[in-house]
């Protein structure tokens, strides 16, 4: 059975110990439900699911180490893995096979991807991601759709868009009424933002729009029997309100969702923050 050989598997990992002070957390350290956990049992029951979102802050070169340490533990357990992207459109999926085939370049998977133009953080945060994919033969997936789709589907809505326009994406669950609340409070800050109530809607939708794109790409993934790796910011994982919210509507029933958090003292991370994080050093850039 699978709980049997990823419970073998585990006797050749390298497992960090435990801090001896379970009250405060640590670095280095998985937290979930209020108390830490063997980074051994956090994986295997990672391993177990459809769909694993790690979020990040984009330019925080620890949250990338972290994914990409995720990543790995999460291959030693399971083969049939998947790592999605939010960082490129569906029609960047031909670079990304070719990339893991091996038949380009760095330089010719930035150029061919547009990624200063499509996404525009530094390259070098994700590169060693891309590297282990192409190193294992893991497939990359783009996730996103483009800003010029999310726009369509915000204003005009998915039923009136033809489906082959929209990769087939399904129109959006309803957002939970936190999630409203926390992307209300993110379009006040904005410097554009205005009491107009359709430019909020707008921006909500376009929200949602994202959200369940990147869902159903990696939906697609599930059901074809992989592990199904998300990498994305923050935003769209925290409190399972953005994508596994989404995927929760879409019939995806094992979902995990992991997030890195930046130590604070002895403060303990709020357990309603995803379904485990991982302690990172408050010193993480």
């Amino acid at each position: 059975m699978r709980s049997q050989w990823i419970a073998a598997s585990l006797a050749a990992l390298s497992l960090m110990p435990l801090s001896v002070n379970a009250s405060c957390p640590s670095p280095g350290e998985w937290w979930q439900a209020r108390q830490a956990v063997p980074t051994s049992e956090l994986l295997v029951q990672a391993a177990q699911q459809q769909v694993v979102l790690l979020g990040e802050r984009h330019d925080a070169i620890d949250h990338h180490r972290w994914q990409l340490s995720t990543l790995a533990g999460l291959y030693a357990l399971r083969n049939e893995m998947i790592i999605g992207l939010e960082m490129l459109p569906r029609h960047a999926q031909p670079v990304l096979d070719s990339w893991v085939a091996g038949a380009l370049s760095e330089d010719e998977l930035l150029e061919q991807t547009q990624w200063q133009e499509t996404w525009g953080f530094d390259p070098a945060l994700y590169l060693p991601i891309f590297h282990f994919a192409r190193l294992q033969q893991i497939p990359l997936i783009a996730l996103n759709i483009t800003p010029a789709l999310r726009q369509r589907l915000s204003s005009e809505g998915f039923d009136n868009i033809p489906a082959d326009q929209r990769h087939h994406i399904p129109a959006p669950q309803d957002a939970p009424a936190s999630y409203q609340q926390r992307l209300q409070a993110v379009f006040d800050q904005h410097p554009m933002a205005s009491d107009d109530a359709d430019q909020l809607t707008r921006f909500m939708n376009a929200q949602l729009s994202w959200d369940v794109a990147m869902a159903h790409g990696l939906a697609e993934e599930a059901q074809q029997g992989y592990l199904a790796v998300g990498l994305m910011g923050l935003g769209h994982v925290m409190y399972n309100e953005g994508v596994a919210h989404q995927l929760q509507g879409m019939g995806v029933e094992r979902t995990l969702s992991l997030l890195p958090w930046e130590l604070n003292g002895c403060e303990p991370p709020d357990p309603t923050l995803a379904d485990a994080v991982f302690i990172l050093n408050d010193s993480a850039k």
